[in-house]
């Protein structure tokens, strides 16, 4: 701002525009203006967040952040709905990238292109923005995004004389591999370790499997269901075949029943997401290897996570609210959320970056996920996304433990997605 020979009238109104912004960030009356922040970070990922607000809180005179857990994404997501209604909603809220349509559809978020600096444009990655983006409307800032890529226990590999530098690339491999892994170590008739548990969790298991057989998960207008096409019935048979064929993947078991299954060596190969690898090698009795999520004949991985939504209507507030975000995901604190969870970095300059370099070459389980970000999409948008996940999981849990015939199970739960979406369009 400082020129030199520019009239006195115009610095006038220079000092007029600096004083009245900083007056709006401290709030009225000179007050540090108090946002609330509503998060869905698990206790592990949750301190390394606590701990970037504390020193956000301690090094900024006119913002005071109040961060407050709310659940998982689903429970902040119906938590949020009821608050928007009411009016007694946070400032800003983290919001999964899947549940951000229920908020646009319904006009309680706007967009934020206005605030987004050129600067952020350019220097968070695109796919990051694609998540947040819709047509040509920004409506969160990335925050916390990650793929899924293959855990592997390297003590279980070694075991059976494979090599671990050397895991699964595509599902044939694991298959391959798995039999080997699948062992009843005890001759008691029971498998005492299974060679791989892939738990497809809806849409977000299901949609990036299907596209690496040149399929898609909705049409391009979000009108109609794909997954029951040849893609999707190539994906689900295969599944079927690792179960009920190859012996080397149990059936029935619940995700929960296959953490635990993994934290104790009961599976050897799991694909799993990225944001587990910190709290993994920490805490897994084994040592951990990753490997790229293996493909089928194109690569592919799924985009998921969440962005941090501004809720606040007022302007002051609105501009507290993007400094702390801006604060939240600069380039330092993308190096040091990447480190202390696993979480991708957002930013071109944290990956580019000498001590992210530096950091891979000591820690190279937390390069594998940054390796795939080429061929990694979000899932089909729509506002239906929670009601169709449901569907898709019990058409998954049908074809995989009652051993239904995957393309009448597929088309039934392709009727009723194209059902909610045919009576959403006549909206």
């Amino acid at each position: 701002m400082k020129k030199s020979g520019i009239v006195p009238s115009v610095v006038f109104l220079i000092v007029l525009f600096v004083s009245s912004s900083l007056f709006a960030m401290r709030g009225v009356g000179g007050k540090k203006t108090q946002l609330t922040f509503w998060h869905s970070m698990s206790i592990y990922q949750g301190g390394t967040l606590e701990d970037l607000v504390d020193e956000y809180n301690s090094t900024h005179d006119s913002v005071y952040v109040d961060l407050i857990f709310q659940g998982l994404y689903n429970e902040t997501k119906t938590k949020l709905v009821n608050a928007v209604k009411t009016g007694d909603h946070p400032d800003i809220s983290q919001v999964a990238i899947e549940y951000l349509d229920v908020f646009i559809d319904d006009g309680r978020i706007e967009p934020i292109n206005d605030l987004v600096s050129s600067e952020d444009r350019e220097d968070i990655l695109g796919q990051f923005w694609n998540g947040v983006t819709r047509g040509r409307d920004i409506y969160a800032i990335p925050f916390n995004q990650s793929v899924q890529v293959l855990y592997f226990n390297k003590q279980a590999f070694e075991r059976v004389g494979l090599d671990y530098g050397k895991p699964p690339r595509t599902w044939d491999d694991v298959i391959d591999y798995g039999m080997e892994l699948t062992r009843d170590f005890n001759g008691d008739g029971e498998i005492d370790q299974w060679g791989v548990l892939i738990s497809l969790e809806g849409v977000f298991g299901f949609t990036p499997l299907i596209r690496q057989v040149g399929g898609e998960f909705l049409n391009e207008d979000r009108t109609e269901a794909l997954f029951n096409s040849d893609a999707g019935i190539k994906v689900m048979r295969l599944l079927q075949d690792m179960v009920y064929e190859y012996r080397m993947m149990p059936s029935n078991w619940t995700l929960f029943e296959g953490a635990n299954a993994f934290l104790s060596g009961k599976i050897a190969m799991g694909p799993i997401t990225c944001a587990g690898i910190k709290y993994a090698e920490e805490n897994l009795p084994w040592e951990l290897g990753i490997a790229p999520l293996p493909y089928i004949e194109n690569k592919s991985v799924l985009l998921g996570g969440a962005g941090i939504v501004i809720f606040a209507k007022q302007q002051y507030r609105r501009r507290a609210a993007l400094d702390f975000i801006q604060w939240l995901t600069n380039r330092e604190n993308c190096i040091r959320w990447h480190k202390e969870t696993g979480y991708l970095p957002l930013r071109r300059s944290a990956i580019e970056s000498i001590e992210l370099k530096s950091f891979h070459r000591e820690n190279p389980n937390y390069k594998v996920p940054i390796d795939q970000l080429p061929y990694s999409r979000p899932p089909d948008f729509t506002p239906y996304l929670p009601q169709i996940d449901d569907i898709v999981r019990f058409a998954i849990e049908e074809i995989m433990i009652n051993r239904e015939e995957p393309k009448s199970v597929l088309d039934t739960a392709a009727r009723r997605v194209n059902e909610l979406l045919s009576d959403g369009n006549r909206k």
